[in-house]
């Protein structure tokens, strides 16, 4: 089944209806009425990829701002030709239905009718459909998603903050959109799994039974809170699971200009796309199975009610539990989430809820390395050195609403608002290696107690105008985010001598007379004005885009006995950024952009003596130069950037987050995507990082490299539709990381490693009327490597091969 724009009313028919075969008919198109010329005749800037045609019309649709109208059967297994340029809708049309054999015509000032003169014999004949209820202007972000590119695993553009969505090659900046088709290719349960195949990005656990879903961009590490659901960032739960997700956004580099102040999103962030309602009835039931012998399933339900099907709504759902690869591990998590929308003719609604539960015992938490000791190697990733009764328990309640309306032909207003709470209880023991045998003792254990509550809010409006021969796209947003945390941790008593290749197993401890409620440790109120203005001009040959965010950030750290503010902070800074996009060819952009941002400092994580606590703010720069190729169905980015940040890293002589100096990151990355052969989809690329440590105390490690960066990943992922099996489908992934230092003295290191993964799916067919049955099965670290993964001072274990099974079947 063809990949097509969720937003198309008639994308699902178009394809349900490949049988119907093309028509014969000659194009006639009549003259336009004289009350809609003018409609018609108005100059629209377009870019359209050649692409089946029901797909064609959507972004037809949606860059013209009308309304289509079309009969499914005439334009079934059509293709579209390229339209590119500024032209009226009349114009754009005509190029797009050139040897199509199909007719238009303007039935009023905003809607369009597309048809066959003549139909095949024994074609299915149908009542025309609109390809979108009512298509949203250009400057929308509801309903307004770009469409897949050729090979269907990642999207042509996505969300590029307050300047809205956009088409990759005008963007001047870096960024992957996955989609779900890749998402469910991957069996995909976390956002861990779905960036696997990202070789600009590092997972700082190896999969989703851990703290959180930290990531390593750019060199730099970002965190949960730094993640966006539709758009709002702050309120994505401890760890993100892909129930409910139709598309992973992500963006590198810093983004606080674009995305308003957070937390930390010096490396980049990650946008989490929720799913809507197709206009197409959706009953979808997944069996599922990991090793060792876990199981579970999930639903997926959308139907689409109301005139026009205006009203959308979504559910979803996962429950999974077992044991895991991991010897002495179990893991049980359930994931629920709903999603509404409205479209009305200048109105559009979302919203969306989520809950998330998750319950690991012998969850793995990081392993950590005596002053002056080498890194002996890693032992079986399947036999755990965790305590069985180590454990995590973790619940997340999220939701966002987001109203935008239509108040002039060009200028849209919006609303958007979000919460989160969670609660994070584990008991944990930090292993602390003591030679090169792999003995260990206990640095620190306990019960740590975490809770989190943020509210995540922004408004403001978004144009598309002309002044001469100039393009504006222009916004002025306001963004708004306040974090409260409360954390404490009950210390345990526990002493064990014991070695990483031989676990010895600890009685159960007592936890009587523990707290059993976390006090205030921090709270955070992050507000930000940013205004932006895009000008296209030499037919969108050439943009620039310049502006500037005023952040505030406020911070407080609380006395834990107290209750009383211990330290904080407040800054205000104003924030330039400019950027240039040059395409002298529709195959090619050149790009550049300087973006400079306030940022909160870290904050220490679970399980280090300063857990909680909250560093001063600080200013990151970043320059980026790059280019893009769209070939049709191959593309491809290269970018050159660096960025400036204060160092911070964990110093394991007294188990606490510090900082030290600058660390300046230069890089080179190269991704590509696409379906260079037919059948034959490619997806990955390298990064290559130098991260340098500057200006650190008496200049002892001036010059040495930062500690967790790796100075080369790759990742490729290869997938094929195997043309002598129709149904079969092979994939393929390796990855690979280099080495990687532990100490800012750069005297202990994580050896480099590299991991193969494999899949095979088939399709078994059904009635013309019901999609396939689909088997998937895949395997994670397919030869059963065992390897340390670091992405700062400490190390854990690596996954163990493990297997995914899941059969889908649609009702």
């Amino acid at each position: 089944m063809a990949s097509v724009d969720r937003g198309s009313a008639a994308a699902v028919a178009l394809v349900a209806l490949a049988l119907a075969g093309p028509s014969n008919a000659q194009t006639a198109t009549p003259p336009l009425a004289a009350p809609l010329t003018a409609q018609a005749s108005r100059v629209v800037s377009f870019d359209i990829p050649a692409q089946p045609l029901g797909q064609a019309l959507t972004a037809f649709g949606r860059q013209a701002g009308v309304q289509i109208a079309v009969d499914s059967a005439a334009v079934a297994g059509r293709s579209s030709a390229a339209v590119a340029g500024s032209m009226t809708p009349e114009q754009a049309l005509r190029q797009l239905l050139a040897g199509t054999g199909l007719t238009f015509q303007f039935t009023s000032p905003n809607a369009v009718t597309v048809a066959g003169v003549t139909t095949a014999p024994g074609a299915l004949q149908l009542d025309p459909v609109r390809v979108q209820a009512s298509a949203p202007p250009p400057q929308a972000e509801i309903g307004n998603l770009p469409p897949a590119f050729p090979g269907g695993q990642v999207a042509r553009g996505g969300k590029v903050g307050l300047l809205g969505n956009r088409d990759y090659m005008d963007t001047p900046f870096s960024e992957t959109v996955y989609t779900e088709q890749f998402i469910k290719s991957q069996q995909a349960r976390t956002l861990t799994d779905v960036v696997a195949s990202d070789p600009t990005v590092r997972s700082g656990f190896p999969d989703g039974n851990s703290f959180d879903d930290r990531m390593m961009i750019r060199g730099v590490t970002v965190t949960n809170p730094n993640y966006g659901l539709g758009g709002l960032f702050g309120i994505v739960p401890a760890e993100a699971d892909m129930t409910g997700i139709e598309r992973v956004e992500v963006f590198r580099g810093p983004t606080a200009f674009l995305n308003g102040a957070l937390p930390g999103a010096v490396g980049g962030t990650i946008n989490l796309v929720p799913k809507r309602a197709t206009s197409e009835p959706i009953t979808r039931a997944v069996a599922m199975y990991q090793s060792s012998t876990q199981f579970g399933g999930s639903i997926d339900f959308g139907r689409r009610f109301g005139p026009d099907d205006s009203v959308g709504l979504r559910l979803n759902g996962t429950y999974t539990n077992g044991d895991t690869a991991i010897n002495n591990q179990a893991a049980e998590r359930l994931a629920l989430t709903a999603g509404f929308d409205f479209r009305g003719e200048n109105t559009r609604i979302d919203a969306d809820i989520g809950f998330l539960r998750r319950d690991v015992d012998a969850f793995q938490g990081g392993i950590f390395l005596s002053a002056g000791v080498q890194l002996p190697p890693a032992p079986n990733a399947a036999n755990s050195s965790y305590q069985p009764w180590e454990r995590l328990q973790g619940n997340d309640l999220y939701g966002a609403m987001r109203f935008e309306h239509d108040i002039v032909d060009g200028l849209t207003g919006f609303l958007k608002a979000g919460a989160k709470r969670s609660n994070l209880t584990t008991v944990f023991v930090n292993q602390n290696i003591v030679n090169w045998n792999g003995n260990t003792t206990v640095l620190s254990s306990g019960q740590y107690l975490q809770n989190t509550e943020a509210l995540s809010l922004e408004a403001g409006a978004r144009a598309v105008f002309n002044t001469g021969p100039v393009k504006h796209e222009a916004a002025l947003v306001g963004d708004y985010l306040k974090t409260q945390n409360w954390s404490f941790t009950n210390p345990l008593t526990v002493t064990n001598n014991a070695n990483i290749y031989r676990p010895i197993a600890l009685p159960y401890p007592s936890f009587f007379g523990f707290r059993q409620n976390a006090p205030m440790t921090s709270d955070s109120v992050f507000t930000s004005l940013g205004l932006v203005d895009a000008l296209s001009f030499a037919q969108d040959r050439v943009q620039i885009i310049g502006g500037a965010r005023l952040q505030r950030l406020q911070t407080a750290n609380y006395n834990i006995v107290t209750g009383l503010p211990s330290s904080g902070n407040d800054q205000t800074v104003v924030s330039p950024s400019a950027s240039i996009v040059v395409r002298p060819w529709k195959e090619l952009s050149f790009y550049g952009n300087y973006i400079q941002a306030l940022q909160q400092g870290p904050i220490a994580g679970a399980g280090l003596v300063n857990a909680g606590q909250q560093f001063p703010p600080f200013v990151s720069t970043q320059f980026e130069l790059g280019a893009k190729l769209d070939l049709g169905n191959f593309g491809a980015t290269l970018s050159a950037f660096q960025i400036q940040i204060p160092s911070s890293f964990v110093d394991t002589s007294t188990n606490s987050l510090v900082t030290d100096g600058l660390q300046r990151n230069q890089g080179l990355e190269f991704t590509m995507f696409g379906e260079p052969i037919d059948g034959l989809k490619l997806l990955g690329g390298f990064t290559l990082l130098n991260a340098t440590l500057l200006n650190t105390q008496n200049g002892t490690a001036n010059g040495n490299k930062a500690v967790g960066t790796a100075p080369f990943q790759l990742a490729l992922t290869a997938d094929w539709d195997t043309p002598f099996a129709k149904g079969l489908g092979v994939m393929g992934r390796v990855v690979h990381v280099g080495q990687v230092y532990l100490n800012t003295a750069n005297t202990q290191s994580a050896p480099a490693w590299t991991r193969f993964d494999a899949g095979l799916r088939y399709a078994i067919e059904r009635s013309a009327k019901l999609p396939p049955v689909t088997v998937r099965a895949n395997v994670i670290n397919l030869f059963d490597d065992n390897y340390w993964i670091a992405t700062s001072g400490w190390v854990l274990q690596n996954t163990p091969r493990t297997f995914y099974v899941s059969l889908t079947v649609d009702f």
